[in-house]
């Protein structure tokens, strides 16, 4: 049996009488791809920022990667990858200075961060494009970088 990764049970969030996220319960196991499916306003992204230590939940519990979304969103933010669906590079940016930006923000040596470097422009075949603007790559290689970089420093999750 795999490991459950992601609990939610009677997850709510209300701002002032208005109920965003109503109550929801699952489960997600390593490795499992799972998704949220609603109309505009059915509370997806009231959630996935609750899951990812951004917005604290209003009543119910969760963990994420076994950290409890009320009292430990820092270690949460430190063992999620997150790429929105409006990709999250900056476009005045280089390749390579978006590179360096996520992997600090996710804490990584600057020796893992060149290591890693080294190796995501090699994989992607981005090494000539490395001080490229973003905004100058077509969008294949822009999603391509951002999911890249949203598990450069190997997240136990991925949103």
């Amino acid at each position: 049996m795999k490991e459950t990764v992601i609990k939610v049970d009677n997850l709510t969030k209300k701002f002032g009488d208005f109920i965003a996220t109503n109550q929801i319960s699952f489960e997600v196991a390593q490795g499992e791809i799972f998704g949220f499916l609603g109309a505009n306003g059915a509370g997806k992204t009231t959630a996935m920022r609750m899951l990812c230590g951004l917005l604290i939940p209003t009543s119910g519990s969760a963990t994420v990667a076994g950290f409890d979304v009320y009292k430990e969103t820092e270690h949460i933010k430190q063992n999620i990858g997150y790429m929105s669906q409006k990709f999250s590079l900056y476009e005045d940016l280089t390749v390579k200075e978006n590179i360096r930006f996520y992997a600090g923000i996710y804490g990584m040596s600057r020796s893992a961060i060149q290591e890693k470097m080294t190796v995501l422009l090699e994989q992607l075949q981005l090494t000539g494009e490395k001080n490229s603007l973003v905004r100058s790559l077509p969008l294949g290689w822009k999603q391509k970088l951002a999911f890249s970089v949203a598990i450069l420093h190997e997240p136990r999750i991925v949103f």
